[in-house]
C-alpha cells in the first residue's frame, strides 16, 4: 500500500513539474540576449551635402523659411546648397508640398508628385546645380501666393536631390536617391480656425488564463486637424472598470506638429485591466500651438467609449466548481437513498487516497500560479547615468562631455546639446552629427557648419546648441522609423566652414529603451549654481537637418545627405529598417511563453481537480472503516 501511495504522489509531482517548468523555460528564453544587427552602407560611398536659408550673399541662421502674407503677395528669398565633400556634385533642386507621415512626422513629397500647395507656388532661379567641393551655391527663388488661397497655414519645402544608379554585390541595379530639404511655413492672413477632433475610438481587451488575474487592452483612435492652423497636442488615455478602478496606461507621446487636414492614428496599451464585463476608455486631447507659434486657447477634446472585458477564465472556473458541487450533491443523495453500503475491505487504500489528495492540492495550486501568464511588466533597470560613465563603459572626461537635455524624453521632443568647456581660440565654426543604429556609419549631420557666435554660452564657457528638429525627424530623414539603442552626438570645433579637421570634439549620448522614448541622456555638472539651464535659450537656431533616403525631405537646413537604396523600378517608397534578430527572437519567445503558460495552467487545473477527487474518495472510504471493523 505504501508503494502504491508513493507512486501516486510521484505521478502528481511529475504532472505539476511539467506544468511549471515549461513556463520557466519560456521566461528564460525570452530574457536571453540576442545580438542586434546594425545596418551598414553596403560598401557604398557616402556623399554629404545640405541646404539652408540664405541671404543674397551668404547663408543665415534661420532654421527654416517662415512667412506671413496676404493673398496675391510675392516673396523673394534665397536658399544655399552646400557641398561638404571634396568632389563636385550635380544636384537637382525643386519645391514640393509637405505632409504628415503615418507616425506623425514631417515629410515632403518626392519629385514625381504633383504639388498643389506651396510646392507649386515656388519658382527657383535654377533647378540643376553644379556645386564645387567644399563650397556652396546660393539660389534665388520667388514664392507667389495665389489670390484665391484660403487663410491659415500652408506648408512645403525646397529639396536638393542627388540621384544615381549603382550595382550591388549581387549585380542588381539599385536606384539611390539622396535628399535634403528646408521647410517652408506660410501663414495667409484671414480667419484662423484651430481645431482638433478625436475619431474612431476603439478598445480591444486581451484576457488572461489566470482566473484571479487582470488582462490588458489596446486602445486605438485617430487625431485629426480639422482646422486651418498647425497644432500640437498633449494626450492622455484612462481605462476604468465597472467598479471605478483604473488600469495602468502607457500614455501616447505628445503630438508636436499636425498639419491642417492631416490625421495621425494613435495606439496606447493598458495593463492591469480588471475584467468587469463592461469597462470604459476615456481619451483627452489638449490642443496647443506648435513650437514658436502664437498661443491658442483651445478647449479640451474628450471621447469616451465602452468595451467588453469578459472574465472567461473566472467563468470557466466557476462552471467547473459548480459542476463538481452538483456531482457531489447528486452522488450523496443517491448514496443516502441506497441505504447502508457494504463495508470497504481496503482501509489502507483509502488512507493512500487521502494522502495523495492532500499532497496534490498545494502542488497543483503552485502549478496554476506558475503557469498563468505574468501580469506585471518587468521593470527595466536603468544603467548608471551616462554623464558619469561613457557609452563604452569608461569614465567620461568632463572637459570633453556634451550634455544632452532633457535627460529623459520622447522622440518628438527637441534636444539641446551643451558643451562642458569652450572651443579652442582658433575655432570659427561648429558642426554636429549623430551616430547610431539606422544612421550612416559616418554619422548624420544635425548642425551644419554654423558660425561659433550663433550660439549662446553656458556656465563654464561651453556652447548651448538647441537642435531645430527632433530625433524622429532625423530618423525619417535617414530613411528609417524605429529608434533603438544608444545614439551619440559629436560637436566638432572647426577652424573654417569647410575645414573638416576638428580642433576639439565634445560627445554625449542618449539611449532609447522603448520604441519612442529614451531614458538616459548624458549629464554634465553645472559649474555656476542658479545659472540658466541649457536649452532655455531663445536665440536663433542654425540649420540642422541632414537628409538621406527617398523619404528624407524633412530637413530644415544645412546637413549631410546619407545614401539610401531603393529598387531601380522608380518606387518612391522610403526604405525602412528591417526588423532585427533581437525583435524576432523576442516576439517568438513571447509567443512560446504564452503557449506554455496556458498549457501549464490547464495541466495544473487538471491536477488540482484530480487531487480534490482523490481527497473526497479517501474521506468517504475512511468514513466507512468503522462499519468494516464491526
Amino acid at each position: 500500500m505504501i508503494t502504491t501511495s508513493a507512486r501516486r504522489i510521484a505521478a502528481v509531482l511529475a504532472a505539476c513539474l511539467l506544468a511549471v517548468l515549461p513556463a520557466a523555460a519560456g521566461a528564460a528564453s525570452a530574457a536571453a540576449p540576442v545580438p542586434a544587427t546594425r545596418p551598414g552602407d553596403g560598401g557604398q560611398g557616402r556623399t554629404t551635402f545640405g541646404v539652408q536659408p540664405s541671404a543674397a550673399k551668404k547663408p543665415d541662421a534661420r532654421p527654416h523659411f517662415s512667412y506671413g502674407a496676404t493673398p496675391g503677395a510675392a516673396v523673394n528669398d534665397h536658399i544655399a546648397v552646400h557641398n561638404y565633400g571634396k568632389e563636385p556634385l550635380t544636384l537637382r533642386v525643386y519645391a514640393g508640398d509637405a505632409f504628415t507621415t503615418a507616425d506623425g512626422g514631417f515629410d515632403l513629397f518626392a519629385a514625381n508628385h504633383k504639388s498643389t500647395d506651396v510646392g507649386s507656388w515656388v519658382k527657383l532661379g535654377k533647378n540643376l546645380l553644379n556645386v564645387p567641393g567644399r563650397s556652396h551655391v546660393i539660389v534665388p527663388f520667388t514664392l507667389t501666393v495665389p489670390r484665391n488661397v484660403t487663410p491659415g497655414d500652408h506648408t512645403g519645402g525646397i529639396v536638393a536631390s542627388l540621384s544615381a544608379v549603382r550595382t550591388d554585390k549581387k549585380g542588381s541595379k539599385v536606384a539611390v536617391d539622396q535628399r535634403v530639404g528646408a521647410r517652408i511655413y506660410l501663414r495667409v492672413a484671414g480667419e484662423l480656425k484651430p481645431r482638433l477632433t478625436v475619431e474612431g475610438l476603439h478598445t480591444t481587451y486581451q484576457g488572461t488564463a489566470n482566473p484571479f488575474g487582470t488582462g490588458s487592452a489596446t486602445v486605438t483612435y485617430t487625431v485629426r486637424n480639422t482646422g486651418n492652423v498647425r497644432l500640437a497636442a498633449r494626450q492622455a488615455v484612462h481605462v476604468r472598470d465597472l467598479f471605478g478602478g483604473g488600469a495602468k496606461v502607457a500614455n501616447p507621446r505628445d503630438i508636436t506638429e499636425l498639419l491642417p487636414g492631416a490625421a495621425v492614428k494613435i495606439t496606447a496599451s493598458a495593463t492591469g485591466v480588471v475584467p468587469a464585463m463592461r469597462d470604459t476608455t476615456t481619451v483627452t486631447v489638449d490642443p496647443g500651438p506648435v513650437r514658436g507659434d502664437i498661443k491658442h486657447r483651445l478647449p479640451r477634446v474628450t471621447r469616451v467609449g465602452n468595451f467588453w472585458a469578459v472574465p472567461w477564465a473566472m467563468l470557466a472556473l466557476l462552471l467547473v466548481a459548480a459542476g463538481a458541487l452538483t456531482l457531489l450533491f447528486v452522488r450523496r443523495r443517491r448514496r443516502r437513498g441506497a441505504g447502508p453500503s457494504a463495508p470497504d475491505q481496503r482501509p489502507a487504500a483509502a488512507r493512500s487516497k487521502v494522502a495523495v489528495g492532500l499532497a496534490a492540492i498545494p502542488l497543483a495550486v503552485a502549478a496554476v500560479l506558475a503557469g498563468a501568464p505574468a501580469e506585471a511588466e518587468a521593470d527595466s533597470q536603468a544603467p548608471p547615468a551616462i554623464g558619469e560613465r561613457g557609452a563604452g563603459g569608461g569614465a567620461l572626461e568632463e572637459s570633453g562631455a556634451l550634455e544632452v537635455s532633457p535627460a529623459r524624453g520622447s522622440d518628438t521632443q527637441p534636444v539641446t546639446l551643451s558643451a562642458a568647456a569652450p572651443c579652442p581660440a582658433k575655432t570659427s565654426n561648429v558642426i554636429a552629427r549623430v551616430t547610431g543604429a539606422g544612421f550612416p556609419r559616418g554619422g548624420q549631420i544635425v548642425v551644419g557648419n554654423a558660425p561659433l557666435a550663433t550660439y549662446p554660452k553656458v556656465p563654464g564657457g561651453g556652447l548651448s546648441i538647441p537642435l531645430t528638429y527632433t530625433m524622429r525627424d532625423y530618423a525619417g530623414t535617414a530613411g528609417f522609423t524605429t529608434l533603438r539603442g544608444t545614439y551619440t552626438f559629436t560637436v566638432s570645433c572647426l577652424e573654417g566652414a569647410f575645414d573638416l579637421t576638428s580642433l576639439r570634439d565634445f560627445t554625449g549620448s542618449l539611449r532609447f529603451t522603448a520604441k519612442d522614448a529614451y531614458r538616459d541622456g548624458t549629464r554634465v555638472a553645472v559649474k555656476a549654481p542658479g545659472a540658466k539651464a541649457p536649452g532655455q535659450s531663445q536665440q536663433p537656431v542654425p540649420p540642422t537637418v541632414s537628409g538621406g533616403g527617398t523619404g528624407a525631405g524633412t530637413g530644415g537646413a544645412a546637413g549631410g545627405a546619407a545614401a539610401s537604396s531603393a529598387p531601380a523600378n522608380g518606387s518612391g517608397a522610403p526604405a525602412g529598417v528591417p526588423a532585427t534578430a533581437a525583435d524576432d527572437a523576442a516576439q517568438n519567445s513571447n509567443t512560446t511563453l504564452v503557449a506554455w503558460s496556458v498549457g501549464g495552467f490547464a495541466v495544473g487545473l487538471l491536477a488540482l481537480l484530480a487531487g480534490v477527487a482523490h481527497w473526497v474518495r479517501g474521506r468517504r472510504a475512511r468514513a466507512a472503516e468503522p462499519a468494516s471493523s464491526d
